[in-house]
């Protein structure tokens, strides 16, 4: 028997016992707790298996459990539902599995020319969805539209808004690059940008590797031109001009970001899988080439 099977079945027995002596359910052991000690510190994005999750929610989220995902993030949060569940729903389902809710992707198309208190209002509310389950990352997952350095300057310091109002709530702040942010706006590239006129104690970078080697960025030397601005990495490789591949099959060199993970300030890494017909068994090869990565093990 599995030493997870094991501790379940235990913990079942022991709150029949409970029932049979009217002892509370509080007395009972943390099973989850137990689990998660031995765990590791490698994430995955459920758009990843979103087609799977449509179908089947509770039996994909165990698929990714029994291949060894410590956590999840959820995608395309509207503030109040993901896939008809509030987060802390997702979130206790996660925590009977041994997994955790790290935060999620969700985001505004608005600038802070055009920002009223609706804007802030909606930022709240997503805090506070995230608190009560527990997560701790809110993450802007789209790149605005920017066409003019006023158009860059306006959305930098609305990012600094935001991240004032997540912080009050205890929520970290970030933005998620794809492609977009490699482009360049009258003489600026707009990723350069945003990191140079955001405040770094307000909001952080979740870097898309794959995405940036596809754009022509150079990963390593931006991990060494703004060390501690990456404090959570999105885990995606690419073969250059052919697309998304499992990690370590494309053209990521995860040698040499690993070699500056603590000079990223690296506190998160998530993978995104985008291609493959079987997403879960590509998301495994994610996992057992991340794993070998000292940084991936619980310290």
């Amino acid at each position: 028997m599995k030493r997870r099977d094991f501790i379940g079945k235990g913990a079942s027995l022991f709150a029949s016992c409970c029932l049979l002596q009217k002892l509370p359910l509080s007395a009972m052991p943390v099973v989850n707790e137990s689990m998660k000690k031995n765990r590791n510190r490698v994430g995955i994005q459920l758009y990843s298996v979103k087609d799977d999750l449509a179908k089947d929610f509770t039996g994909s989220l165990q698929k990714l459990s029994d291949i060894g995902f410590s956590s999840v993030e959820t995608y395309g949060f509207d503030g109040n539902l993901f896939l008809g569940k509030r987060l802390k729903e997702v979130s206790s389902i996660l925590d009977g599995m041994g997994m955790t809710l790290s935060g999620t992707h969700t985001g505004s198309a608005i600038l802070s020319a055009d920002t009223g208190a609706k804007e802030w209002d909606s930022w709240k509310k997503c805090c506070d969805e995230l608190k009560a389950a527990g997560a701790k990352r809110a993450i802007q997952s789209w790149l605005p539209a920017t066409k003019t350095t006023d158009d860059l300057k306006r959305l930098a310091d609305h990012y600094n808004r935001v991240g004032e109002v997540c912080k009050k709530s205890g929520i970290k702040f970030g933005h998620h690059n794809h492609s977009a942010e490699m482009k360049t706006v009258e003489g600026n590239v707009i990723f350069d940008y945003l990191i140079q006129n955001t405040d770094p104690s307000l909001v952080f970078f979740q870097f898309d590797l794959g995405h940036a080697l596809e754009a022509g960025a150079d990963c390593v030397a931006y991990l060494k031109k703004y060390p501690g601005r990456f404090t959570c990495w999105h885990a995606t490789d690419h073969k250059i001009n052919s697309g998304s591949r499992e990690l370590g099959k494309g053209d990521v060199d995860f040698d040499a970001l690993f070699a500056l993970a603590k000079q990223s300030g690296l506190e998160e890494l998530v993978v995104e899988q985008e291609s493959g017909d079987d997403r879960f068994a590509c998301c495994k090869v994610d996992f057992d080439f991340l794993r070998k990565y000292p940084w991936a093990k619980i310290k």
